[in-house]
């Protein structure tokens, strides 16, 4: 094999053995080749041969670990000369061939691969090793790149390739300092040291940036007679650093005697910078996913509050501790004035120091970093120390410099908050004198902090003035009911939890030219203020189509129809329209109603008798054009009976069908029928809404009082 071969043939396979070898104790033994008898072994070598007494024959050895070449192939079988170990013990090398063995032992299981190496001696310089051949096998757990190695060993004609990556040393531990006896060429190619260091400890690998507590526990497991695995940075003859993995064994006597110590090295500095490499491109990337998703999960905490006031005091809170030791939030009205300052510190001790700031919010000056930001004078700052000088500088009280020393300084990022192209605020970060100080990439994070914060806050005022503006539009249309002689009416209106939800629902209760009480309950399809806007043209619309002539509801409901057509009001809604005969109209007591429903949930009466029932009816909603038909209906309130009538949002849950919401609504009237109309409404809401309602609720309560 020619220069170029070689060096083709090292880097393909020492590419691949490192992968396979480093790191890993192996089976030693020491054989005497004048006849073929191993004379010493390490612990794992008497792992796979457990009832060898040494010395013994090498073939005996082989034999009691089983030892195969191939499955089936008996590598001490006579007729098998050209056994590795059968080599080894007539002074040839070996430098790596694939066995088995039939055990298991502390480097691999039964009939995994393993890597022998016989290296003869005759070159010791001391007698003690002359005319011996050390023997090492090697565990190979990955078998696609033992393999691998093995096809390019018998591909390229030479296994010494194999051996070339992998220096071996034989020490004594039974001359002071545990000094070398023996090194391999492959040591010098290493380590740039050769036989001149024989008689030396091989502490002189070691340099100013050896881990010495590595070396501590590499001394202690020698000290006990244990096999050790250690990584250190070793430095060569030229002083060049180098990765070392270092595998140490005890080799022992027929009576169990410490004589040597070998150990296998290998220069794993490729490796180790990969691993490191890999290592620090991983801690970026996490450290990115880390920021993403602290973001992530601020913006979705602040948008899911839709109070401005609730948002500005939560923001804070949601940079602590997390990212800052404390922080506060500055925002600023129309005019540039200061008008709310929140401040958190993840040191419970500081909570009221934290609240003092808050309320000498007018203690910031013009001149610190906070203002200057608020008023766009500066971008996004990072402070890398806020001196007690800087403190006096920048506020306006004595008492404000001392509440800032206390609740720590550090380093300091201040970003502004913007919402449409305008600064609405400032959120000032300060690490504390404890934590390592800011740096660009935090400023980076706390940027878009910012911008994220600075949209949910606007989005929580526009919620906020939303749903302010439907909500008075909304309840100016939904006027109290007029008095009713011998009704009693109660009315109730509940905007839902979020602003994009207010709008569609409606009531009114009010007296015909001939003394008969109309009551009506709807809900126009939508939930912002377009639906409270077409709420009030359905609503005005029946209240005069009942009013004239004292219609009833059925005729009330096809007008309605054929006016919302005419017209060109392309509005969806539900309703229900009841009216209350007056008194005289029945003989027997009470009162006669009648009622046309289209679309909407059925009414609920409470007798005075403990019954209620849900009345009929289910025509179909209204705006879908003129010629629908839907029927009227007719019954009597007893008196001291309760109607009661309602929108969907009282009822209706995702998590529970309609059914059993309607007979939980028709129970709970039942129960509280005796009750005032108004203290009726109240529980009612209580009872069947205890968490709030995601929609708008509208509640008419009638009952007819005893004549």
């Amino acid at each position: 094999m020619d220069g170029t071969s070689a060096a083709l043939a090292g880097a393909a396979l020492g590419d691949q053995l490192p992968q396979v070898l480093h790191g890993q104790p192996g089976a030693v033994l020491l054989v005497r080749v004048s006849d073929a008898t191993v004379l010493f072994a390490n612990p794992l070598a008497e792992q796979l041969a457990p009832d060898v007494h040494l010395p013994c024959p090498v073939d005996d050895w082989s034999r009691h670990a089983g030892l195969e070449s191939s499955p089936g192939d008996d590598i001490t079988d006579p007729a098998n000369d050209a056994s590795p170990l059968s080599r080894i013990a007539h002074g040839e090398p070996v430098h790596g061939e694939r066995v088995t063995a039939a055990r298991a032992s502390g480097m691999s299981g039964a009939r995994e691969a393993l890597w022998v190496v016989g290296l003869p001696l005759s070159d010791a310089p001391v007698d003690q090793l002359t005319g011996l051949a050390l023997v090492v096998l090697l565990p190979l757990r990955e078998e696609g790149a033992v393999r691998d190695a093995k096809e390019s060993a018998e591909r390229l004609h030479s296994r010494a390739v194999l051996a070339s990556d992998l220096s071996f040393t034989i020490s004594d531990p039974n001359q002071p300092d545990d000094p070398l006896v023996w090194v391999n060429p492959a040591f010098e190619k290493v380590t740039g040291y050769g036989r001149e260091v024989l008689g030396q400890n091989c502490r002189f690998l070691q340099g100013s940036d050896t881990d010495r507590e590595a070396v501590r526990r590499l001394r202690a497991a020698l000290d006990a007679g244990e096999t050790v695995t250690e990584l250190l940075l070793n430095y060569r003859k030229d002083g060049t650093a180098f990765w070392n993995e270092v595998v140490i064994s005890p080799v022992r006597d027929a009576e169990g005697r410490l004589t040597h110590f070998v150990g296998v090295q290998s220069d794993v500095t490729l490796r180790v910078q990969a691993e490191r490499e890999r290592d620090a491109a991983l801690a970026v990337a996490r450290d990115a996913k880390h920021r993403l998703e602290f973001l992530s999960r601020v913006t979705d905490q602040l948008s899911e509050v839709l109070d401005p006031v609730a948002a500005q005091d939560l923001l804070p809170s949601l940079v602590v501790p997390e990212f800052a030791e404390w922080a506060f939030a500055t925002l600023v009205d129309g005019t540039g004035r200061t008008r709310h300052i929140r401040a958190t510190h993840a040191n419970p001790d500081r909570a009221d120091d934290a609240a003092r700031f808050q309320e000498l919010h007018a203690g910031l000056g013009d001149n610190s970093i906070s203002m200057r930001v608020l008023r766009g004078e500066l971008g996004p700052t990072l402070v890398e120390d806020v001196a007690d000088q800087h403190v006096d500088d920048v506020t306006r009280s004595p008492e404000t410099a001392q509440v800032l020393r206390r609740l720590g300084l550090g380093t300091a990022v201040v970003v502004p908050l913007r919402a449409r192209g305008l600064v609405t605020g400032s959120l000032t970060l300060l690490s504390g004198p404890d934590r390592p100080p800011f740096t660009e990439d935090d400023l980076a994070t706390a940027t878009d902090l910012g911008a994220r914060a600075g949209v949910a806050l606007e989005n929580a005022r526009l919620y906020a003035q939303q749903r302010t503006s439907s909500e008075t539009l909304q309840r100016s249309m939904l006027t109290p009911p007029h008095p009713s002689p011998g009704l009693s009416i109660a009315t109730r209106y509940h905007p839902a939890a979020e602003a994009a939800q207010v709008g569609g629902d409606w009531y009114d209760a009010f007296i015909q030219p001939d003394g008969s009480t109309v009551v009506v309950i709807g809900d126009v399809m939508g939930h912002d203020v377009s639906a409270a806007a077409a709420m009030g043209q359905v609503r005005t619309l029946v209240r005069a189509l009942a009013y004239d002539r004292s219609a009833q509801p059925a005729e009330v409901v096809r007008r309605l129809d054929e006016l919302l057509e005419g017209l060109g009001i392309t509005t969806l809604a539900t309703a229900v329209v009841l009216q209350v005969a007056p008194a005289q109209s029945s003989p027997a007591g009470g009162r006669t109603i009648r009622w046309c429903t289209a679309g909407h949930l059925p009414p609920v009466v409470a007798a005075p008798d403990g019954t209620a029932v849900l009345l009929a009816g289910d025509g179909i909603v209204l705006g879908l054009g003129s010629g629908q038909h839907r029927a009227q209906q007719e019954t009597t309130l007893v008196d001291g009976a309760t109607l009661l009538l309602y929108t969907d949002g009282l009822v209706e849950r995702r998590d529970r069908p309609m059914d059993v919401r309607l007979a939980e609504l028709r129970d709970a009237v039942r129960d509280l029928g005796p009750v005032d109309v108004d203290d009726l409404c109240d529980e009612l809401l209580e009872r069947m809404l205890p968490d709030g309602s995601d929609d708008d609720v509208a509640v008419v309560a009638v009952r007819v009082d005893p004549s």
